[in-house]
């Protein structure tokens, strides 16, 4: 079936291993991945998902730094971030070929969503966006339960990358929504979400995240970026 993906894509992948079709584009790896209900054994469907390079092995814990790409619009709001879409694909029995929809998806959706993401400073305001981005077609996913540590990443990715307009615009983000209660927690404020993700991922990656774990403190000092 990758194969027959591929074709369908007009695009051609840096690497197939089974059902992943991986696309390395500058600091960016875009992962097309066919999956099957765990469910319902005769369904499947596809969804693609980008992150950073040179993350990506020291934060695959914790999903790497990246974002997802829905090719329907995408629900989530308060519900688990890693839940796939629904597969709603029938799957192809022996060698038949794919349905006519799932080839019209692939050809409409596909490149539009390897591409939905520019380079690793659009991947960071991605990150931070506040729901999600709707661009040619397709979305990114960004449900509201997991914008601390989605700013904690886009925070990481700034200081891999030494992209400080991006950290100004994370810690611009972080200074108006710290104080705030996080989704549906009216006892965790998101600067304490923030820094106890923070923790975690300077941990795994061994870069400097200590200005923000600091913001657990009950009197905290927000970064202060030149």
């Amino acid at each position: 079936m990758a194969e027959q993906f591929v074709e369908l894509l007009g695009m051609a992948p840096t690497s197939i291993d089974g059902g992943e079709l991986k696309f390395v584009r500058g600091s960016l790896c875009t992962t097309l991945s066919i999956w099957k209900d765990r469910y319902d054994r005769s369904l499947f469907g596809w969804m693609v998902h980008t992150d950073h390079c040179g993350l990506g092995d020291r934060m695959d814990g914790f999903g790497g730094v990246g974002i997802r790409i829905d090719h329907h619009s995408p629900s989530g709001d308060a519900g688990p971030a890693d839940i796939p879409p629904a597969a709603c694909y029938p799957w192809p029995a022996g060698s038949a070929p794919l349905a006519s929809a799932v080839s019209a998806d692939v050809t409409y959706y596909g490149p539009p969503s390897l591409r939905f993401v520019r380079d690793s400073h659009d991947l960071g305001l991605l990150l931070l966006a506040d729901t999600h981005v709707h661009r040619d077609g397709v979305w990114s996913f960004a449900p509201a339960n997991n914008e601390p540590s989605r700013l904690a990443k886009a925070i990481l990715l700034a200081r891999q990358c030494g992209d400080q307009d991006l950290e100004r615009a994370a810690v611009a983000k972080l200074r108006n929504r710290g104080e705030k209660p996080v989704a549906r927690r009216p006892d965790y404020l998101f600067r304490q979400a923030v820094a106890d993700w923070s923790r975690q991922y300077a941990k795994a990656t061994g870069i400097d995240l200590s200005d923000l774990a600091k913001l657990k403190r009950k009197r905290p000092q927000y970064p202060d970026i030149p």
